[in-house]
């Protein structure tokens, strides 16, 4: 009962901060009916062209995902990425959900329990590497551009700084090299036992290193397929957001587009929400316009953008699901 309060807690807060989002862009002058109109105009050719670079971006994503379980095949791995992003963009911390319905579908290919462990360690943790690494280059490139919001510009940089030293702890426990982000799940695990009015510790430690166990090995051999498979995906989600501003004629330069690419994929981590829905949206919208962007045009382009990498991907993750289970049912 104390899990489902705090995740009820959670979600309200989640919920209560969307609100007070929402309220807050009308103040900065976004208009939501201005924005849906720059929407609704767009006619049929721009969201076919645009589904089309969303469906690429996928394809490519699958190089991520059969480096990770050598055997899985690009069509499989595609299925496996809408099916667990379907379920995941609907039930609020929908991620063990999604995980759960794609063990069941790589048992079914025949793949090992251990082997889809290590599957799901190396393609979250590669894609977490990116979310954190990229919020320094992004801050890199505003910089160097001059076009950081005036006297917040250390407050990015220490942000940026921050989690590019978490991505360089992960990555280094991804390669076998494990001690030093133990230690700091180990303190966080005292901290936390400290807290917790049960007493008993939450044995993050010893999870994780179960977790780590043989990744080492695979990421050495696979690295250069996760690491081209990501940086292709990347630069296809910027093309996205890109496009979709351009869409609805709002041109922003690209270190802008930069940052948002940047701050929606990281934003994405808090998945309170189904699928972050909600969050990442504002925290998107807030950054574009705080670096100069027209609040009604980040509005719509935001929102536009998102409704292929969340929206969309719980009808065609439901096709996927479906055939798969056709698929199995038949055989």
């Amino acid at each position: 009962m104390a899990v489902k309060a705090r995740r009820s807690l959670l979600l309200a807060g989640a919920v209560g901060f969307v609100a007070w989002s929402a309220v807050h862009l009308g103040e900065l002058g976004a208009s939501w009916s201005q924005a849906w109109r720059m929407i609704a105009h767009l006619g049929w050719r721009w969201p076919v062209f645009l589904g089309g670079v969303w469906l690429l971006g996928l394809v490519v994503h699958t190089s991520v995902l059969t480096a990770s379980l050598p055997g899985l095949s690009h069509r499989r791995a595609l299925t496996l990425n809408l099916s667990g992003s379907a379920v995941s963009n609907v039930l609020p911390l929908g991620g063990v959900a999604g995980t759960v319905l794609n063990l069941g579908m790589v048992r079914g290919w025949g793949h090992t329990g251990l082997e889809f462990a290590r599957f799901v360690v190396v393609s979250k943790a590669w894609d977490l590497i990116a979310k954190l690494f990229m919020p320094l280059v992004a801050v890199g490139v505003l910089l160097a551009a001059d076009t950081t919001p005036v006297g917040h510009g250390a407050l990015w940089v220490l942000c940026a700084l921050t989690c590019a030293l978490a991505g360089v702890l992960v990555t280094a426990a991804l390669l076998g090299r494990a001690a030093p982000l133990l230690r700091l799940v180990a303190w966080s695990e005292r901290v936390f036992g400290r807290f917790a009015k049960s007493g008993r510790t939450p044995g993050w430690t010893s999870a994780t290193t179960e977790l780590l166990d043989g990744t080492d090995s695979l990421v050495r051999r696979r690295w250069a397929e996760l690491s081209w498979g990501m940086a292709g995906y990347w630069a296809l989600q910027g093309a996205l957001l890109w496009l979709s501003f351009v869409a609805i004629h709002v041109y922003l330069p690209w270190p802008v587009i930069l940052a948002g690419l940047v701050a929606e994929r990281l934003l994405t981590l808090a998945a309170i929400t189904p699928g972050g829905a909600g969050l990442v949206e504002a925290g998107t919208i807030a950054v574009i316009i705080a670096l100069g962007a027209d609040p009604t045009g980040a509005l719509a382009g935001v929102l536009l953008y998102r409704a292929f990498v969340f929206v969309a991907e719980i009808p065609v993750g439901g096709i996927a699901t479906a055939l798969w289970l056709l698929g199995r049912r038949t055989a």
